[in-house]
């Protein structure tokens, strides 16, 4: 059995075309690998209440691996619930499917004839615990949630669960940098996996590395990802090298290209750039202080700033920006050196 696993698609149609590059980069993965399964482990979708085109683009992949006779697995991630009301209800389950061997999981399953447990994301922890705790001994755990250490997409510390919780092989979405970690119980080492998402999905994400896994017989191969969406962010004079222009415009991506430009650069021509996406901003100095400040006060005193206080702003004053553009803005802080 060939299994393929990817997680955290972020599907989104906010820029003109980014929602066709990151179809194409999964149908490019799929056909390239052939799996018997995919495993998609949640997160399929940036926003909650999805676009139209964004279901229709998740089809198109559904429907290419089901014609390729790949069965499908589909965990429900965070952004793939309606609500956090951990009730399972997500457009997800639009895909589920008997007929054409997709099923979406909404709710904790074992599936005793794999030997998997499949846990998707719930806001309380306690659901999650139980399962880690009472999964059979030998079974793999595919997972959307981290544990404490981990930095979520928006670089916030959103889980507690103790790494003493594992006890099987375990495979998880939700956290977007990919990382292995040993577990050892009783002499037996096994792994707990991030994968990460096989893509940048925001400006806070650039140069960082993606991947996919292929499962067989037991056996984990981790393979980088070369193609599709990526974000960069190059400063203005570094684009005088031939070099950086070469790597900047390799058209095996979907390039969104962010010019970081200082006071003193002298001009340059960009018509040698070749990208799908590009912007120029100034980088920030002393005297450039924005002094219009929202009459916002939370409720609570703040020691961190997180999703939840942002949905509260966003609800609680006149603004024309988006959740995810505000969180976006948020990423870009919270990676900046």
């Amino acid at each position: 059995m060939r299994t393929l696993l990817l997680t955290d698609l972020h599907f989104m149609d906010r820029n003109f075309g980014l929602l066709e590059a990151q179809t194409k980069c999964i149908k490019k993965i799929c056909k390239e690998e052939k799996p018997d399964e995919v495993i998609f482990m949640g997160d399929l979708m940036m926003n909650r209440r999805p676009s139209p085109s964004v279901l229709l683009a998740l089809k198109s992949v559904i429907d290419f691996l089901v014609t390729s006779g790949s069965a499908i697995y589909i965990l429900r991630g965070n952004h793939d619930s309606e609500t956090k009301a951990d009730d399972g209800i997500s457009a997800l389950s639009l895909f589920d499917s008997i007929i054409s061997n997709v099923k979406v999981i909404t709710h904790i399953w074992i599936d005793d004839f794999s030997k998997r447990v499949f846990i998707p994301h719930y806001e309380d922890e306690k659901i999650i615990k139980e399962a880690l705790r009472t999964a059979p001994e030998g079974y793999e755990v595919f997972g959307h949630f981290g544990y404490a250490g981990c930095l979520n997409s928006a670089g916030d510390l959103d889980f507690s669960i103790s790494f003493s919780e594992f006890r099987n092989p375990t495979y998880l979405g939700h956290i977007h940098k990919f990382n292995r970690k040993r577990i050892e119980t009783e002499g037996e080492v096994e792994e707990v996996v991030i994968l990460g998402t096989p893509y940048t999905t925001n400006f806070g994400e650039c140069e960082k590395g993606n991947w996919y896994a292929i499962l067989t017989d037991g056996d984990a191969e981790y393979k980088k990802i070369t193609h599709g969406p990526r974000h960069l962010a190059i400063r203005y004079k570094d684009l005088a090298s031939p070099e950086v222009i070469d790597y900047v415009n390799d058209n095996n991506y979907y390039t969104l290209l962010r010019v970081l430009r200082d006071r003193d650069d002298e001009d340059l021509k960009l018509d040698a750039i070749d990208v799908d996406k590009l912007d120029i901003i100034w980088t920030p100095t002393t005297e450039d202080v924005i002094k219009d400040t929202a009459a916002y006060n939370p409720g609570t005193e703040l020691f961190s700033i997180n999703e939840v206080i942002l949905e509260d702003y966003i609800k609680s004053v006149e603004t024309d920006l988006t959740n995810d553009q505000i969180m976006e803005g948020y990423n870009l802080i919270k990676n900046e050196d």
